[in-house]
């Protein structure tokens, strides 16, 4: 057998092994799984901020229900159809209610959202037939499916930032704060939604201000669930997107979508109110994408570049293979 030559102890020193890359492969999940988030979160959003309405003021709320409800229901529709289509294979999607298994995000995710759209169902149907819930009877079976409907939709709303922050998945992992962001997220774009559809209608100002003010205080508090966020993934995120990338993220997380939502809920108008929801929708809409394709971009070397270790390590290789 002939010893290797200086070229082929060159070539095997270049060989970098797992110690400074991603060790775990990125799953199938792209642009479908961002779409899946946010309209996640409009549904429950919606239900959220017009369930709680219903229950304490059905006065100034229950008028909105033929609106809101059959709205609810067609973002969980939509929110359904992207899930299922995640998968990889659409046709299989009921093999995951064939287990129930509570430790699992992702079986109890699957069953709380299933549940989820129990009641959103019923409302909808029942806020469009002429009789409604009306009578005394109909009416205590309605406030609970308001009520087991707003539990299940916080749990429903949450349950994907759970899911990411329980994998071994970098980027993910870190991301403890994603469930209580996403939380946040919904209300404030229920809060939004619902502040448009009482704006459209001409909905009296007693209703109308407090939304408006429930809008801005949740847009507030959103400031404090990025950065929360932002603390857990910020290493995984600068490396995956780049200082540029990081920064761009940055502004269209809390200017886009916090900033000026605050300054256009203000507005009087159904236009100025559609812009702060479609402002909110970009800021939402980037900072899911992002933390959704950290994992891909790091399996690619982050910006386009190894990074740094990576390529200390194959130079040192090298040259010790050549000397």
């Amino acid at each position: 057998m002939t010893a290797p030559t200086n070229m082929d102890q060159t070539q095997q020193a270049t060989v970098v092994g797992y110690q400074s890359r991603p060790v775990t492969k990125p799953p199938n999940w792209h642009g479908l799984v961002t779409v899946d988030m946010v309209l996640n979160n409009l549904s429950t959003g919606l239900f959220l901020v017009a369930a709680v309405g219903e229950l304490l003021d059905p006065v100034a709320f229950r008028p909105l229900a033929p609106l809101v409800y059959p709205i609810v229901l067609l973002f969980l529709l939509g929110d359904l159809v992207s899930l299922v289509f995640d998968l990889g294979d659409p046709l299989r999607f009921h093999h995951m209610l064939r287990v129930w298994k509570p430790s699992s995000p992702m079986s109890l995710g699957t069953w709380v959202l299933s549940a989820y759209a129990v009641p959103v169902t019923l409302l909808a149907i029942g806020s469009l037939l002429p009789f409604g819930f009306g009578g005394d009877g109909l009416d205590l079976v309605r406030r609970v499916l308001l009520a087991v409907g707003a539990v299940l939709a916080v749990g429903a709303a949450a349950y994907k930032g759970v899911l990411f922050s329980t994998t071994a998945q970098r980027g993910w992992e870190e991301a403890r704060w994603l469930g209580g962001y996403l939380i946040n997220s919904a209300l404030c774009l229920g809060a939004a939604e619902m502040l448009l559809l009482a704006t459209l209608t001409g909905r009296p100002d007693a209703m109308v201000d407090p939304l408006r003010l429930a809008a801005r205080l949740l847009l507030g508090l959103n400031v404090v669930a990025v950065l929360l966020l932002t603390l857990n993934v910020r290493a995984p995120l600068r490396a995956a997107l780049g200082p540029n990338g990081f920064a761009i993220l940055a502004l269209l997380a809390i200017v886009v979508g916090v900033l000026l939502p605050l300054w256009l809920v203000g507005s009087s108008t159904p236009l100025g109110v559609a812009l702060a929801l479609g402002s909110m929708l970009v800021g939402a809409g980037a900072v899911r994408h992002a933390i959704v394709q950290v994992p891909h971009r790091l399996a690619r070397g982050g910006t386009g570049a190894r990074s740094s270790a990576v390529d200390e390590a194959v130079s040192s290789r090298a040259q010790r293979g050549i000397s």
